[in-house]
């Protein structure tokens, strides 16, 4: 963690994704510009108000930013973009909802079995909502474990199975077959920061349509 109620993670994307982001720079100046023209509204003005009145008009506003952003109706920053992907992946899996706790061997593991993040070559680094996180971890774990054990014991039964090795006898390739088929059961958290970012990136045009109106 960075701040109170929040998480750093790295999402693993493929090459030129950061280019592409750092191209969002002025959407997200424009949605913040967007944001104080409606903070300058009468309704939220705190102009000649108490002290104690105006502290409270103050409140207001952030709960209502807050609210916006994560209906994704404000987009003034990458955390907020990527974030707003994170919940679109979780809705359209089914998974936006309470998951039972996840185990201390989830948190102590590293990198889970059939993870495949090292194939993507940039890092882009965001800070997400604690309560988000904490739902992506759960319901990644709750999905994949049964997949992961078997995976455990599937690294026990071939300790030299190398899917990178030139030549393979037939059982070695049925064994990584095997593998692969266990590994595309698995969802990792980096799937779907991974995701997210792609869905940022393709929610441009409903930005830009909504900064236009």
């Amino acid at each position: 963690m960075t701040e109170a109620g929040t998480v750093t993670v790295t999402a693993r994307v493929a090459y030129g994704t950061k280019e592409v982001l750092k191209g969002l720079k002025p959407l997200f100046k424009a949605e913040r510009d967007r944001a104080r023209k409606l903070r300058s509204s009468p309704e939220w003005s705190a102009v000649g108000l108490p002290g104690r009145e105006a502290a409270a008009k103050r409140a207001q506003w952030a709960m209502y930013k807050a609210h916006l952003r994560e209906r994704g109706e404000l987009a003034d920053t990458l955390d907020v973009l990527v974030a707003n992907g994170v919940r679109a992946e979780l809705a359209d899996r089914g998974w936006d909802h309470e998951w039972p706790p996840v185990p201390q061997q989830a948190l102590n593991m590293g990198r889970w079995p059939g993870s495949r993040d090292g194939a993507w070559p940039e890092g882009v680094t965001v800070r997400l909502p604690s309560g988000l996180y904490t739902t992506t971890l759960s319901a990644c774990w709750h999905t994949s474990a049964e997949a992961i054990e078997k995976l455990r014991d599937w690294r026990d039964k071939y300790p030299d199975a190398m899917p990178t090795r030139q030549f393979r006898s037939q059982a070695e390739d049925e064994a990584l077959d095997e593998y692969n088929r266990l590994a595309d059961q698995v969802t990792t958290t980096g799937a779907i920061w991974r995701a997210a970012v792609t869905r940022g990136i393709e929610s441009e045009p409903t930005i830009q349509e909504r900064i236009a109106n």
